[in-house]
């Protein structure tokens, strides 16, 4: 039989995806996996694909340009900033990701991230590790109960991350512009300024995404407002932090300590890491998780085969497009 679609899934590094094939076998489509590193990668190979599934490479306006039959494209996550929503939206094209994937799992990392710094955990297992037993290594550590915690983005992750500290007894206030603030109370928390955040958290975890409008968000001006001693976590995306203003802050002892899933350049080399027992770093897996990709790779497949059957996207990003199309 021949095939009515062609999909090309652009990941470069995972070889199994037989939950996308057999989710596309269903309307008889073609799944080429393309192992794609660059844009030049994505439009040789590409630009005759019905569909597109796509994790880290970038998809610029010349890759848009250069897709002459493709109908919809799915982010294998949540954030989309490799994706330029405006040139899809121009060429008509669906833009879909898949919102509720991993909050469980970044939720929790960060839980573990943030407990590791202010319990100094790491560090102790390191002194010990090294032939150490001294109980005093992490001083000074001081109790969560009573302190403030900043969360700054307030989607499905930040929620989740506020639902989760609440047994701790922290005073939880969030900023983001866009959230209503009867929602973030809904939650136990308090929809506060990011200046008046940055100025009375004890504790800063970022869950917003990379746009223009947060990029370098944490920047040297934001850090001199902080608190003396205050702790931060990134499991977002690198580029919220202005790494040189943080490692500074390190250094000075301007901010105790800071747990960071992902940095600037992503992944680093080896020159980009501050090698010191007060930042603690993950290679940008506070996603993983068995059941997570799992559902991540269903979900996203699910969305493909929805549009290529004539429907829309349950995740749709780019609604400007539904004007475009008459729907």
């Amino acid at each position: 039989m021949n095939s009515k679609f062609k999909v090309l899934i652009t990941d470069p590094y995972h070889q199994n995806f037989h939950i996308e094939k057999e989710i596309l076998a269903e309307i008889n489509a073609v799944v080429k996996v393309g192992h794609c590193k660059t844009e030049e990668d994505v439009i040789r190979l590409g630009s005759e694909m019905d569909g597109l599934l796509v994790s880290y490479v970038s998809i610029g306006k010349k890759v848009i340009e250069n897709l002459h039959k493709c109908k919809v494209i799915v982010k294998y996550s949540v954030g989309l900033d490799n994706i330029n929503l405006e040139a899809a939206t121009q060429k008509k094209i669906y833009v879909a990701n898949v919102p509720r994937y991993c909050v469980e799992e970044v939720s929790t990392h960060t839980v573990a991230l943030l407990l590791n710094l202010i319990r100094k955990i790491s560090k102790y297992d390191q002194s010990v590790k090294k032939g150490s037993w001294d109980p005093l290594v992490g001083d000074p550590i001081f109790r969560i109960e009573n302190k403030v915690f900043g969360i700054i983005g307030f989607g499905n992750i930040g929620k989740t991350v506020a639902e989760k500290f609440h047994p701790f007894k922290l005073s939880i206030i969030v900023y983001d512009p866009l959230v209503n603030g009867k929602i973030i109370s809904k939650y136990g928390a308090k929809k506060v300024k990011l200046e008046t955040l940055l100025r009375q958290s004890d504790y800063i975890s970022l869950h917003c995404p990379l746009n223009k409008y947060t990029k370098h968000l944490i920047d040297f001006k934001e850090i001199e407002i902080m608190k003396k001693g205050v702790f931060i976590i990134n499991t977002s995306r690198g580029e919220i932090i202005n790494q040189k203003a943080l490692y500074k802050a390190i250094k000075d002892e301007k901010i105790a300590g800071a747990a960071l899933d992902v940095l600037e350049k992503d992944p680093p080399s080896l020159t980009d890491i501050m090698n010191t027992d007060k930042i603690i770093y993950t290679p940008h897996v506070a996603w993983n998780s068995v059941e997570a990709e799992v559902e991540l790779r269903k979900l996203a497949a699910q969305e493909v085969k929805r549009v290529l059957e004539g429907e829309r996207p349950l995740n749709l990003v780019n609604r400007e497009v539904l004007g475009d199309r008459g729907r």
